[in-house]
């Protein structure tokens, strides 16, 4: 999918949703085929998104602002569909145009509010297959839990048992949704957080994190080939030659629960690249 670099005569001037005067430069701005994407800018508010949507519309209709010199975008998917894949974060920092390498993280974080005992079965799943994240429970006692973590799922089972706040045996047990790839499950931190007040909680908030970054920085015909995050999200396996991606992170979004007749659906988001 090519994305354009905007061109036109200056910055996207608008109030903001505190009648403050903004600038959008038109370095945050490309054309693709939906239409203008202005999501990397930091103006690109959830309170500004309709306005900066609509403002730029209105200007590509009226020709102030144009496509200019093509610029290529690639597609990251997450590898599990549903509402997980929401959760995941592409950040590129560092670009070195002259030796046409970026640093690449990865992070994931799930966190679940107010679980109870009974709860976090339907939550989170206790299965592989029916598993909301990045960890089911596989067995439970119905039990509140202690505070804990953040806590690295071991191997080699990748299964992680959570202790009971009343005694010291198994609250429940989280086990890692895919563990086809031991190093990378083993990346999966587990934090328990009981809620007070009251002073004897009846639920508790969970946090399941996962974070990989590339060793080096590396060129995008690397990072596509080798895919070091293949655990999270899938890459297109080339690109055409190109400049690098915009510095700072882009969050899948999409992502969705299966619905009836609808199969569940992966969370995906538009990798952008950089002004030339």
């Amino acid at each position: 999918m090519a994305f354009y670099q905007a061109t036109g005569t200056g910055p996207v001037s608008f109030l903001d949703e505190n009648e403050e005067q903004r600038e959008l430069p038109l370095s945050a701005i490309y054309i693709g085929p939906s239409g203008a994407d202005a999501t990397t800018s930091s103006l690109y508010t959830t309170a500004n998104q309709p306005l900066i949507n609509a403002l730029l519309a209105e200007m590509i209709s009226a020709g102030y602002i144009a496509p200019g010199a093509n610029q290529t975008s690639i597609t990251a998917t997450a590898v599990q569909a549903g509402p997980m894949g929401n959760s995941i974060t592409i950040t590129f920092s560092n670009p070195l145009p002259s030796a046409g390498t970026v640093d690449v993280t990865v992070t994931a974080t799930e966190t679940y509010a107010g679980l109870t005992p009974a709860s976090i079965l339907t939550t989170l799943g206790t299965t592989a297959a029916a598993a909301s994240g990045l960890v089911y429970v596989t067995a439970g006692s119905n039990e509140m839990p202690a505070a804990a973590g953040p806590t690295f799922l071991p191997g080699p089972s990748f299964q992680l048992a959570v202790t009971d706040a009343a005694d010291a045996s198994t609250a429940f047990t989280l086990t890692a949704t895919n563990t086809t790839d031991a190093a990378d499950a083993a990346l999966i931190s587990v934090t328990v957080t009981p809620v007070t007040p009251p002073a004897t909680p009846v639920a508790f908030n969970l946090t399941v994190s996962w974070t990989k970054s590339t060793t080096a920085p590396v060129t995008m015909a690397t990072l596509l080939s080798t895919n070091p995050f293949a655990y999270l999200i899938t890459l297109p396996s080339s690109v055409a030659t190109g400049p690098l991606p915009v510095a700072g992170s882009v969050t899948l979004s999409g992502g969705a629960a299966a619905s009836g007749s609808q199969p569940a659906v992966a969370a995906t988001a538009n990798i952008l690249a950089a002004a030339p």
